[in-house]
C-alpha cells in the first residue's frame, strides 16, 4: 500500500494533458480539479493507480529515479500498459505528496527539496511526533500494538530481500499509522504532509554507508509504548528522528536516472 493520505483520484482530466496551472489560480497540490470520471470498473481503476503510484513512489526511494528527471506520461503508460489517464491519476497523487512538482508545458518532474527545506521538515517532524507518540502511547491497546508491530515486519522483510523503496514506504506508513492510534485528526494532517517529504529526502541524502534499519527502532518504539510509559515514548521517537538526520549528507548530489532503465524489472515480468 501507499501513504495513507486522503486523495480524492477520481477527479482527472480525461483527454487533456497534465493539467495546466494559470496565473494566479490555486496550487496543484491539494486543489480538486474540474474533470471527468474515467470509464474504468472502480476496483480496476483503484489497482492500476496504486500499482503506478508504488511503483514511481518505490523506484524513486530506491535511487532508481533521480531529483528533476521528467515522468513522461507516454512512457510511463508503455511501461506499465496502462492508459495515460491512469498515469495522470498517479502523478497527481505524487503531486499532491510533494514527491513530483508538475508545471505548465513541462509536465511531471521528481523534486529535489534543497537543504534549508530538508532540515525544516526533519525539525517539524520531531516538534509534532512527539505529541504524536504521546497521545498513541496513552490510547495504546494490545490489540494496536500488535497491529504495529506487523506493520514494522512487513517493513523489515522487505528491507531484508533488499527492496529499499518499498521499506523506506513502508517505513513512512508506520509513523502514520502511529498518528492515527494517537486519534488526533489535526497532527494526522501534518504528517500525512511531511512523511511522503521525508522518505524523498531520505532517498535523496542518505549516504551510502548507512544501512537501512530503522525498522529496529520502531519496534522499540513500540515497545516503549506498551509500558505506558509517555516521556520514555518521546525521547525514543525524538532519538529515531535525530538518528535519521544524522544518516545524511545534505550536500551529496546525484545524477538524474532513466524510465526504462528505472522500471526494468516490469518490461521483463511482461515478456
Amino acid at each position: 500500500m501507499g501513504y495513507n493520505l486522503e486523495y480524492n483520484s477520481d477527479q482527472v482530466l480525461e483527454s487533456s494533458p497534465l493539467p495546466m496551472a494559470r496565473k494566479n489560480q490555486v496550487p496543484m497540490q491539494g486543489r480538486i480539479l474540474d474533470s471527468v470520471v474515467s470509464s474504468l470498473p472502480a476496483e480496476q481503476k483503484g489497482t492500476q493507480d496504486q500499482r503506478l503510484y508504488n511503483e514511481v513512489l518505490d523506484a524513486i526511494l530506491d535511487r532508481r529515479l533521480s531529483p528533476g528527471i521528467k515522468l513522461k506520461e507516454d512512457e510511463l503508460a508503455d511501461i506499465f500498459s496502462v492508459s495515460r489517464t491512469v498515469v495522470r491519476r498517479a502523478l497527481l497523487r505524487l503531486s499532491h505528496d510533494h514527491i513530483v512538482d508538475i508545471q505548465p508545458n513541462r509536465g511531471a518532474t521528481i523534486i529535489r527539496p534543497d537543504a534549508h527545506k530538508a532540515r525544516e521538515i526533519l525539525r517539524a517532524r520531531r516538534l509534532i511526533e512527539g505529541a504524536v507518540v504521546q497521545e498513541a502511547t496513552v490510547a495504546a491497546t494490545p490489540e494496536s500494538l500488535d497491529a504495529l508491530r506487523r506493520c514494522v515486519e512487513d517493513e523489515r522483510d522487505q528491507v531484508r530481500r533488499q527492496h529499499k523503496g518499498t521499506g523506506l514506504r513502508l517505513s513512512g506508513d508506520f509513523h502514520i499509522r502511529l498518528a492515527s492510534l494517537a486519534q488526533n485528526d489535526t497532527l494526522m494532517g501534518y504528517l500525512k504532509e511531511l512523511v511522503p517529504q521525508t522518505s524523498l529526502i531520505i532517498a535523496i541524502y542518505q549516504t551510502p554507508h548507512h544501512t537501512q534499519c530503522s525498522h529496529q527502532e520502531h519496534f522499540d518504539i513500540i515497545d516503549v509504548m506498551a509500558t505506558g510509559v509517555t516521556r520514555q515514548a518521546r525521547a525514543v521517537m525524538d532519538k529515531h528522528l535525530q538518528n535519521i538526520e544524522d544518516k545524511l549528507d545534505l550536500s551529496g548530489k546525484r545524477s538524474p536516472g532513466d524510465l526504462y532503465a528505472a522500471f526494468a524489472h516490469v518490461k521483463a515480468v511482461e515478456n
